[in-house]
C-alpha cells in the first residue's frame, strides 16, 4: 500500500533495520552492554521474524473498520500486538531516538487494535517529529480516525480533507466521504453532509455502511431538513430495494411511520395516524425487540383513542428495552386519562427518577397534584419542570406557580384546599419503595379501582380501568417528551459514540422537528 510522501514499506524497513540492530547478539551494541544487561530475555525485547516485518509492510491504517480481529483475523491481531511490544521496547530501549515513521506505524497498529489513547500518542510523536507529515495520507487518516472516535470533529474533518486533498484517489476516500457526511450532519451542516453522501453513494469500492445505510442517511437528512416530501419518497423507494437487510428495513419503516404520525403536511389526520400505525407494525414484524417503535406504536394508539392498546405497546416497550423516561411519563399521562391518580404518581415518579429533568414529566406530575387539589405539590414539580433546560414553557409554567402561590396566600381559599390528601406529597412519593408487585415484569395486571379525581386532560367517554403499572426502574435517559399525548416526540440530537453511528437515530445527529 503506498501513501503519498512515505510508504508503509519504507516505514517497515526502518523500523526493520531498528529492530534489527536492537535484536542483534554480537557487534558494536553487544559490546557495550554491561555484563548485569546481557541476559535480558526476547521477552523483555521481543524480536519480529523476517516473515512478520514483511507481513506487517502491508498494514497502515487503511485497514481500520475492514479488518475483523475480533472474528477471523486472530493472527493478525497477535502479530500487531507483537509488534507493539517490539516498536514499545525498541523506543524505550532507544530512550525515544528512533526515525518518526517507527511512531506512524505505532500509530496505525494500535488504532487497528482499537487502542486510540495509544493510537493518538503515537501520531503525535510522528507529527512532531517529520516536518512533511502532510504529504502522508495514511497517517492523516489514521489520525481522522481517532480524533472521529473522541468526537473531535473539527479535527478529524481537517484531517479527512487533507487527505482528499493530497490524495484524491486515496484507497479509502469513500470511507472519508461517509464519515464527513455523518459529522456534518451532527454539526447540522446538512448540505455538506448531503453532498458527500451522495459523492459515497456514487463510489463503487467498499466502505463500512452499506448502500442502503447510506441512502437511509440521505432519506432522514431530508426530513431534518423538513423537505418531507423527498424524504417520504426516499424512504418509500429505499423500502423497495430487493434484499433490504431487516434492521434497515425495520429502522426505514418506523422513521417514516413516525414522521407521518407528527408531520401535518403530510396529509389529514386519520389517514396520516392509519399510514403510521402501518409503518409501525410493518417495523416490529421486522424487528419485534425495537423497544422505540413499540413506544411509538403506544404514541399512535394513544392519539386515536385506543388506550388500550397504548398501553400494552408501552408494555412492550419497557420490556424490550431498557427503561425511558419518556415511556413512563406516556404511562402516566394514560393513567391520569383513566382517572387512576395512584397509577398515575407512580408512572410520573419512575420517569422523575429515570431522568431528573425530564419537565414533561414534572409538568404533567404538578397537574395531577393540581387536580387532586394539592397545590403545594403541584408548585414543587412546576419548579423542578421550569429548572429543566429542556422545559418549552418556561413562562406559562411561572405564570401558574404565581397563581398558586397567590391563591394559598388567601386565607380563606387556602383552608378549603389540602385537607384531605388523595396522593402522598412528592417527598413521600419520592421516598417511597416502589413495591414488589409493581416492580416485576411478570406482576399481576390486576385492574384494582383507584381512587377517582378529575385531571385536566381527562378521556372522552372515560373507559375501563388500566391495570398498574409493572416495571424495573432503570439508568437510561431518553428524550423529552411533550406534555400532551397528541403533540410530537423530538428526538434530541444527541452525539457519536466511537463506531456506533450506523441507523441508531440519537447517535446519528437526529435534531429536532419543528
Amino acid at each position: 500500500m503506498q501513501s503519498c510522501g512515505v510508504s508503509v514499506a519504507v516505514a517497515a524497513c526502518a523500523a526493520a533495520r531498528s529492530l534489527g540492530s536492537a535484536s542483534s547478539s554480537s557487534g558494536d551494541e553487544g559490546k557495550k552492554m554491561a555484563a548485569g544487561k546481557a541476559s535480558e530475555t526476547e521477552e523483555d525485547f521481543p524480536t519480529l521474524t523476517a516473515q512478520e516485518r514483511d507481513s506487517l509492510a502491508g498494514i497502515d491504517s487503511s485497514l481500520f473498520g475492514f479488518q475483523k480481529l475480533h472474528e477471523d483475523g486472530a493472527r493478525t491481531k497477535a502479530l500487531l500486538m507483537k509488534a507493539v511490544r517490539c516498536y514499545d521496547s525498541l523506543i524505550l530501549k532507544a530512550e525515544g531516538k528512533v526515525e518518526p515513521e517507527l511512531f506512524c506505524q505505532l500509530g496505525h497498529f494500535n488504532l487497528l487494535l482499537e487502542d486510540y489513547p495509544k493510537a493518538l500518542s503515537a501520531y503525535q510523536r510522528y507529527y512532531s517529529l517529520q516536518s512533511d507529515y502532510w504529504k502522508n495520507a495514511a497517517f492523516l487518516y489514521g489520525l481522522g480516525m481517532v480524533y472521529f472516535h473522541y468526537n473531535a470533529f473539527q479535527w478529524a474533518i481537517k484531517a479527512f480533507q487533507e487527505v482528499l486533498y493530497i490524495d484524491p484517489g486515496f484507497s479509502r476516500a469513500k470511507e472519508i466521504h461517509l464519515r464527513l457526511g455523518l459529522m456534518f450532519k451532527v454539526n447540522t451542516d446538512y448540505e455538506s453532509s448531503l453532498k458527500h453522501f451522495q459523492l459515497a453513494l456514487i463510489d463503487s469500492n467498499p466502505c463500512t455502511l452499506s448502500k442502503a445505510e447510506i441512502q437511509f442517511h440521505i432519506a432522514h437528512l431530508y426530513e431534518i431538513q423538513k423537505r418531507y416530501r423527498a424524504a417520504k419518497e426516499a424512504y418509500e423507494s429505499l423500502l423497495q430495494a430487493e434484499d433490504l437487510p431487516a434492521q434497515v428495513k425495520a429502522t426505514t419503516l418506523q422513521q417514516l411511520g413516525w414522521m407521518h404520525h407528527t408531520v401535518e403536511q403530510l396529509g389529514d389526520r386519520a389517514s396520516r395516524d392509519s399510514y403510521a400505525i402501518q409503518c409501525l407494525q410493518k417495523s416490529l414484524e421486522a424487528d419485534p425487540n425495537s423497544g422505540q417503535s413499540w413506544y411509538f406504536l403506544g404514541r399512535c394508539y394513544s392519539s386515536i383513542g385506543k388506550v388500550q392498546d397504548a398501553f400494552i405497546s408501552y408494555r412492550q416497550s419497557i420490556d424490550k428495552s431498557e427503561a425511558s423516561a419518556d415511556t413512563w411519563c406516556s404511562i402516566g399521562v394514560l393513567y391520569q386519562q383513566q382517572n387512576q391518580p395512584m397509577d398515575a404518581l407512580q408512572a410520573y415518579i419512575c420517569a422523575v427518577q429515570l431522568d431528573h429533568s425530564h419537565s414533561a414529566a414534572w409538568m404533567d406530575l404538578g397537574t395531577l397534584y393540581e387536580s387532586c387539589n394539592q397545590p403545594h405539590d403541584a408548585i414543587k414539580c412546576y419548579i423542578n419542570a421550569t429548572r429543566s433546560k429542556g422545559c418549552t414553557n418556561t413562562t406559562a409554567l411561572t405564570h401558574r406557580i404565581k397563581c398558586l402561590q397567590a391563591q394559598l396566600s388567601n386565607p380563606q381559599l387556602s383552608s378549603l384546599q389540602g385537607k384531605s390528601k388523595m396522593l402522598p406529597l412528592i417527598e413521600e412519593a419520592w421516598s417511597l419503595p416502589i413495591p414488589a408487585e409493581l416492580t416485576s415484569r411478570q406482576g399481576g395486571l390486576s385492574s384494582a379501582p383507584q381512587q377517582a379525581c378529575k385531571p385536566n386532560h381527562s378521556a372522552e367517554g372515560g373507559g375501563p380501568s388500566l391495570p398498574p403499572h409493572v416495571g424495573p426502574l432503570g439508568q437510561a435517559r431518553g428524550p423529552v417528551l411533550p406534555r400532551q399525548e397528541e403533540e410530537s416526540l423530538q428526538p434530541g440530537q444527541g452525539r457519536f459514540l466511537g463506531q456506533n453511528y450506523r441507523l441508531v437515530l440519537n447517535s446519528c445527529g437526529v435534531t429536532e422537528r419543528a
